[in-house]
C-alpha cells in the first residue's frame, strides 16, 4: 500500500486491544479519500447489569432492564454529528455503519441470569434489543432520523472495517455521507468479579471527497481523509488458512482505531497514518481543514 518504509507503533496508551498505527505515506493510494468531518471518543465506568440477590429487589414491572449501552453512543454520535456541522435534512439522508465485538454482552449475560433464576416473568419481549448487535444501529437510525443505508459490523476487524466501509458506501454513491460508530463494553471476567468496566463509545462522520472543499456536505472542512481499505482476517472470504484471522479476540477493543485516529488529529500530523485492527487495515491523510 505504500512504497516508503514504515514503522509500526502499537496504541500502547490506550486500555484497548487489537488496533495499531503507523506513519506511512499517502503515495500508493487506488481511490481518493473520502473526508472526515466528526470524531468524538468517550470512556467513563460503567457498572454492568446484575442479577439482585434478592427476587424483592427485581423491578415490579416485568422488563428488568434498563439499558446502559445505547444511551452512552447516541450521547456520543450526536456529538460527532454537533462537529461536522450538517443541517436536519443531510442528517437525515445519512447512512449509519456500527461496530460491535460484543459490546452488548454485558445486557445479554445479565437477561441470560435473570432467565436462568428468577425466571422469564421478570423480562419484556422487548429486553432481545438490549442484547442484539443490531440494537445500536437501529437506536441511532431511529433517533437521529437518519434514512439511509444502515450495517452492523461485528468481530475483532470491525472498527477499522466501519470505517473503511462506510468510505466504500460514500464512494459508491449510495451515500453522501455516513455515520460510523463503535462501542466497547467487557463483561467481568467472572460472576462474582464486581469490578467496573471502562464503557467507551466512540464516533465518526465521513463525508464524500476529502480534500476539504466541504462536497460531503456540512460547514466543516475535513480534518483528514480515509482511502486504502483492505479488509483482514474476519472477513469469511480470507479467513481460511490467514494468519490474520486469529489475531485478536473477543475482548478485542474496537473503538482503539476511533482512539488512535483522535490522538492523530490532536498531533496535527500531515503524514498519513495506517490504522489496523483484526487483521484489517486502511490509511488516514490529512485534509485541508486540519
Amino acid at each position: 500500500m505504500t512504497d516508503t518504509p514504515a514503522t509500526e507503533l502499537p496504541v500502547s496508551d490506550s486500555p484497548a486491544r487489537g488496533a495499531s498505527v503507523r506513519n506511512t505515506s499517502a503515495r500508493g493510494a487506488t481511490a481518493a479519500p473520502v473526508g472526515l468531518v466528526g470524531l468524538t471518543v468517550s470512556s467513563a465506568p460503567v457498572p454492568v447489569p446484575r442479577l439482585p440477590r434478592l427476587t424483592e429487589e427485581l423491578p415490579r414491572t416485568p422488563l428488568a432492564v434498563r439499558d446502559l449501552l445505547r444511551p452512552a453512543l447516541l450521547a456520543t454520535a450526536e456529538t460527532a454529528v454537533a462537529e461536522a456541522g450538517l443541517s436536519p435534512d443531510e442528517v437525515r439522508n445519512m447512512g449509519c455503519v456500527t461496530a460491535s465485538n460484543g459490546a452488548t454482552a454485558a445486557t445479554g449475560t445479565y437477561i441470560a441470569q435473570v432467565l436462568a433464576g428468577p425466571g422469564p416473568r421478570w423480562l419484556a419481549p422487548e429486553c432481545f434489543l438490549y442484547y442484539s448487535p443490531h440494537a445500536l444501529t437501529g437506536e441511532l437510525s431511529i433517533a437521529l432520523d437518519l434514512d439511509g443505508h444502515a450495517v452492523t459490523l461485528t468481530g475483532a476487524a470491525a472498527g477499522v472495517d466501519a470505517l473503511g466501509y462506510a468510505a466504500l458506501m460514500v464512494r459508491s454513491g449510495r451515500c453522501r455521507s455516513v455515520l460510523v460508530s463503535a462501542a466497547h463494553w467487557p463483561r467481568p471476567a467472572t460472576p462474582d468479579d464486581e469490578s467496573v468496566p471502562l464503557l467507551t463509545t466512540a464516533a465518526a462522520i465521513l463525508g464524500s471527497g476529502g480534500d476539504g472543499d466541504g462536497d460531503g456536505g456540512g460547514s466543516v472542512d475535513s480534518w483528514g481523509g480515509v482511502t486504502g481499505w483492505h479488509p483482514g482476517g474476519n472477513h469469511p472470504a480470507v479467513r481460511e488458512g490467514d494468519p490474520a484471522g486469529s489475531t485478536d479476540g473477543p475482548g478485542t477493543d474496537v473503538t482503539a482505531p476511533f482512539a488512535a485516529l483522535a490522538r492523530w488529529r490532536a498531533s496535527r500530523g500531515t503524514r498519513g497514518v495506517e490504522l489496523a485492527g483484526g487483521g484489517s487495515r486502511l490509511t488516514v491523510v490529512a485534509g485541508d481543514g486540519t
